[in-house]
Order: C-alpha cells, then sequence, then structure tokens
C-alpha cells in the first residue's frame, strides 16, 4: 500500500497539497490506474489552537493511518508559497516551531522514499520544474515527515517516507498570496504521479524477488 496525503486548510480557507490529493482520489491519472488497488489517499487536518494541540492531532491522525493502512512506502505533501517549483524533501528535524518535538528522539532523519536521488530529473524530463531540498522548516511539512520516520523505527511500522513540497495553486496568487509564484493543478497532478508511478517502480525493483516453491515432479 502507497499512502498519500495532503493537508487540509490551515489558517486559510484552501491548501495547495489537499486540493492536489484530493484531485487524485476523485479522478484517478490514467498512469496510476494500475496502481489503484495499492493507493490511499488522505487529508490530514490539524487543531491548530496552540502548538501543542497541532502536534497532538498531527502525530495521532498519522499513527491512525499507519495502523489502518499498514503502507510499504508513504508519501506526504504540503505547500510553499515561496517555491517555484516542485521540491523533494531530504531531510527531516526534531523541530517544530522552533522547539524540540521529543528530546527522547533522534535529531534528524533522511528520507528513505525509494529512487528519490532520481525524482527532480523524472520530472525535468517532463517540463516540470523540479528541485531538492535539505530544509523542510520547522512546522507541519517537516513534523509529519520526522514523525513518521519516528514511528517506522520505533513505532513497529515498515514503511519508507517522503515528503513533496509544491508551489501554491493560481487561485491563491489571487486570493491571498499575491507576489507568489505558483503551478497549475494539472501540473502538480502530473508532478505527482509521476513521482508515485517512480518510487513505485523502484521500491519493486530494490525488494528481493520471493523463490518459488511448490512441489516436484
Amino acid at each position: 500500500m502507497i499512502l498519500v496525503t495532503g493537508f487540509g486548510p490551515y489558517k486559510e480557507d484552501y491548501n495547495a497539497s489537499g486540493a492536489l490529493v484530493q484531485s487524485l482520489a476523485d479522478d484517478l491519472p490514467d498512469e496510476l490506474v494500475c496502481l489503484k488497488q495499492d493507493l490511499a489517499f488522505e487529508l490530514i487536518v490539524c487543531d491548530d489552537s496552540c502548538r501543542e494541540t497541532e502536534h497532538q492531532t498531527l502525530e495521532r491522525q498519522l499513527e491512525q493511518l499507519l495502523e489502518h493502512y499498514r503502507p510499504r512506502l508513504c508519501l506526504f505533501t504540503g505547500q510553499a508559497p515561496s517555491y517555484n517549483k516542485v521540491m523533494i524533501e531530504k531531510i527531516a528535524t526534531n523541530c517544530f516551531m522552533r522547539e524540540v518535538i521529543d528530546p527522547e528522539r533522534p535529531a534528524a532523519y533522511l528520507s528513505n522514499l525509494p529512487g528519490i536521488e532520481d525524482l527532480a530529473a523524472v520530472l525535468e524530463a517532463q517540463a516540470i520544474p523540479c528541485g531538492n531540498s535539505f530544509y523542510a522548516g520547522q512546522h507541519l511539512c517537516n513534523h509529519i515527515l520526522f514523525s513518521s520516520q519516528y514511528f517506522a523505527e520505533y513505532h513497529n511500522h515498515r514503511h519508507q517516507s517522503g515528503f513533496i513540497h509544491i508551489p501554491v495553486l493560481p487561485q491563491q496568487v489571487i486570493t491571498r498570496y499575491p507576489d507568489a509564484p505558483c503551478l497549475p493543478l494539472d501540473m502538480t497532478r502530473k508532478a505527482l504521479s509521476l513521482i508515485i508511478s517512480h518510487v513505485s517502480g523502484a521500491r519493486q525493483r530494490s525488494t528481493p524477488a520471493q523463490p518459488v516453491t511448490g512441489s516436484g515432479g
């Protein structure tokens, strides 16, 4: 199972990552039809009353999704109004809103998404601007990747995780971010579809084939 998430509205009426993930759930692109039975699309909506409620609701939802789907791959998405391209996050740190998430946890994790080193080239080959990032910020985007890696290591979840930042959508430039770069939904749909296909294939190629057993004749 491949779990793909976006964030619901957060201190605004719209979130580009939530719109993207919901779009794929509602209308699966042709290139992902072969993976239909192996895909789960979900939105994360956190209680933003304070830092602690955000932290708690994020981790609670994430653990529930991991328990329910038992995915082998987790692909998280979030919006970044300052970015003019799709960004592949390489590192998640033990930091949330300028404070340590948990001093008992590791300082940071590297994303272990299969095929991550090739993703930027895969997207750019299809004329989609893409780059690599080594800083996912100090908010929910960084937090969900860090927590996913932590849960995989210490909570008996056996999955690999990655995070994708996408620019805001054109309508958000009109309504909220007048000076922000943007990408249209059809391009971010294509980008995420390519990413899903690539990491799924990379994982299959890296998984040793299981021996076939049976009675001899």
